[in-house]
């Protein structure tokens, strides 16, 4: 069963914009452009590994937003901002995800 949410239009957005905001953090962070969103955290994972699987996670999100090849469901959208704080997205894609799961746990409880 798909679940309707009442928000959904902004959810969408929400989710599509942190990944883009997630993919060109974490292509700065790669070229060491310093800005102020780059989340860095160690998890003894080589910085190449870390940024391809972070593109990854970022084009996920883009196409869960867009597409919905994933199911569009707040624990998704919790399972990809996790993700995305892990592979050095930055802090507002984390938070446009954060805010986007919020609004769908509201609307099914």
């Amino acid at each position: 069963m798909k679940t309707h949410y009442k928000n959904y239009g902004i959810m969408r957005f929400l989710t599509v914009l942190g990944g883009i905001i997630g993919l060109i953090t974490i292509i700065l962070g790669f070229l060491n452009i310093p800005n102020y969103s780059y989340i860095h955290v160690n998890i003894g994972l080589e910085p190449v590994l870390i940024f391809i699987i972070g593109l990854v996670v970022c084009v996920i999100t883009i196409l869960v937003g867009m597409r919905e090849i994933l199911p569009f469901h707040w624990l998704t959208l919790l399972i990809l901002a996790i993700l995305l704080a892990i592979f050095n997205a930055g802090v507002w894609a984390v938070v446009c995800l954060v805010i986007a799961f919020l609004i769908g746990l509201i609307e099914e409880f």
